[in-house]
C-alpha cells in the first residue's frame, strides 16, 4: 500500500469500494445529487441565454435527470438501512432500477444533443463504467444492455423518420451528421474507443468482484463463529464490542434429558439430531434478528438489544415470538426424526428475562468473546430450569413489555436458585393468539 494506492484520493476510492454494496450506491447517488443540482441550475441559466439549444426539451432532460438521481438516492438510502449489503430481492431491484434509469439519462443527453456530432456520445459509456465499478458487475452489464438497447431504438426511430436528429439543437447544421453513411464513418473511432474502455473497465471490475466474493466468503465463515450482527458491524468498520451496560431481553433454552439422550443414541444419530436442532434454532433466531451468544451442548443463549437495538418492547416481543416458533419447530423435528427411525423425542424448556447486563467483549488478550454477563442472564437460566418442558416462561419484567400482545398466565412468585428474592413469573399460553 506504499505505492500507487497510497495516493489519498485513490485511498479514499478504495475505502468507498469496501463499503457495503447498497450503502456505497446510496452514498454515490447522494454525491451525484449534490453535484447535479447546482450543475443543472447553471446549465438552465446558460441555455436560457443561448439561441443554440431549445429550452423546453433541455429543461425536461435536466429536471428529469435530477429527479432520477434524487429518487434513486432516496430509495437506496431507505433500503440500505435494513439491507446494507444488498442481499435481498428488494435491494437488488432498487439497484437495478437505479442503474438502468441513470444509464437511460446518459443516452437521453446524447440523443438530444446528437449522438454522432457531440462529445456527449461518450456519456452513456461513462455512466455504465461508473455504475459497474461502484455498484457491481451485474448492474454495470445491466446498464450497458439498457443503454445500447435504448440508443439502438432511438437511432432506429430516427432512421425511419419518426424522430429528428439532435432535437434539442436550434441550429440545424448538424442535420447531415445523422445520415447513415456519415454515422458509419464518424462512429468507428468512437465505438472502438468505447469498446476498449468498457473491456478494460469490466476486466478490472472482474478482479474487483473476485476480491469482493472472497471477502464475502470470509464474512460468511466469520458469521458461523461469532454473532452475525457483530460480524456485520465489524466488517462495516464499526466497533460494537466495547463492554457496556445495556438493557437486553435474554432467551435461554435447554433440552430436557439430554444426558440420557446421548447414552441412548449412536454417535452418528446424536450428531444428526444436534445438527438438525441447532440449524433450526439458528434459522429462527436469525429470522427474528436475535444475537446468538451460545450454542453449548444442548443449551441456547440468545439476546435482543445488542449490538443493534430498536426498543425494549420490540426486543421482548421478538424474543417471545421466537421462543414460540422454536417450540413449534421442536415438535416438527420430533416427527421428522421419528419418521427416519431415530428415537430422539426432544422436549425443551425456555426462560426469558429483560434486564440490565454488561455486554461486549470479554476474555483474555489472546482470546475474546462477545457475550452478555450479569444477573439478568442468570435469571433467564433459572427461569428455564423452572419451566415446564415444551413451554415458555417469562419474568415479570418481560411480561410487562409484551402483555398487550401475548396471552400469558400468571404463575405467582417462586423461589429460584441464586436469586435473593421471590420472582414473579408468567407462562406463555398456546400460540394460537400470537
Amino acid at each position: 500500500m506504499d505505492g500507487v494506492w497510497a495516493h489519498p484520493w485513490l485511498r479514499l476510492f478504495d475505502r468507498l469500494l469496501e463499503r457495503p454494496l447498497l450503502s456505497r450506491a446510496a452514498f454515490v447517488m447522494g454525491i451525484f445529487l449534490v453535484g447535479q443540482i447546482p450543475t443543472a441550475a447553471l446549465s438552465l441559466w446558460a441555455v436560457d441565454r443561448s439561441d443554440q439549444i431549445a429550452m423546453r426539451p433541455f429543461t425536461a432532460l435536466v429536471v428529469g435527470g435530477t429527479a432520477v438521481v434524487a429518487l434513486s438516492a432516496l430509495a437506496l438510502s431507505l433500503v440500505a438501512r435494513r439491507d446494507p449489503h444488498g442481499r435481498g430481492p428488494l435491494a437488488q431491484g432498487v439497484l437495478l432500477v437505479s442503474a438502468s434509469t441513470y444509464a437511460c439519462f446518459g443516452v437521453a443527453i446524447a440523443h438530444l444533443l446528437g449522438f454522432w456530432s457531440s462529445p456527449f456520445a461518450l456519456f452513456p459509456a461513462v455512466a455504465v463504467l461508473i455504475i459497474g465499478i461502484l455498484f457491481g458487475r451485474l448492474h454495470g452489464w445491466t446498464a450497458l444492455i439498457v443503454s445500447v438497447s435504448l440508443a439502438a431504438t432511438l437511432e432506429g426511430l430516427r432512421l425511419l423518420g419518426f424522430i429528428g436528429y439532435a432535437p434539442a439543437l436550434v441550429v440545424r447544421e448538424v442535420d447531415g451528421a445523422g445520415e447513415l453513411t456519415r454515422v458509419i464513418g464518424t462512429s468507428v473511432p468512437l465505438v472502438a474507443f468505447t469498446a476498449v474502455a468498457v473491456s478494460l473497465a469490466f476486466g478490472l471490475l472482474s478482479l474487483s468482484d473476485r476480491q469482493r466474493r472472497d471477502i464475502a466468503r470470509s464474512h460468511d465463515v466469520i458469521r458461523r463463529y461469532v454473532p452475525a450482527q457483530v460480524a456485520d458491524a465489524v466488517l462495516d468498520g464499526q466497533d460494537p464490542t466495547a463492554l457496556a451496560r445495556r438493557k437486553l431481553t435474554i432467551f435461554f433454552s435447554d433440552v430436557v434429558g439430554f444426558t440420557e439422550l446421548t447414552e441412548r443414541l449412536e454417535p452418528e444419530e446424536l450428531a444428526r439430531v444436534l445438527d438438525d436442532y441447532f440449524s433450526e434454532m439458528t434459522r429462527i433466531a436469525e429470522h427474528y434478528d436475535g444475537t446468538i451468544d451460545e450454542l453449548i451442548g444442548d443449551a441456547v443463549l440468545i439476546f435482543f438489544g445488542a449490538p443493534t437495538a430498536t426498543d425494549d418492547h420490540d426486543h421482548a416481543l421478538r424474543a417471545v415470538r421466537m421462543a414460540v416458533d422454536m417450540q413449534a419447530a421442536v415438535v416438527g423435528l420430533n416427527r421428522r426424526w421419528e419418521s427416519d427411525g431415530i428415537d430422539a423425542a426432544l422436549s425443551v424448556r425456555v426462560g426469558i428475562n429483560t434486564g440490565i447486563v454488561m455486554v461486549g467483549n470479554v476474555g483474555s488478550g489472546e482470546r475474546r468473546k462477545y457475550a452478555a454477563l450479569g444477573r439478568g442472564v442468570n435469571l433467564a437460566a433459572r427461569l428455564q430450569n423452572h419451566c415446564t418442558p415444551g413451554r415458555v416462561l417469562l419474568s415479570h419484567a418481560t411480561w410487562l413489555l409484551v402483555r398487550d400482545e401475548v396471552d400469558c398466565a400468571e404463575r405467582g412468585e417462586v423461589e429460584l436458585k441464586g436469586v435473593g428474592r421471590p420472582t414473579r413469573i408468567h407462562e406463555v399460553l398456546p400460540p394460537a393468539t400470537l
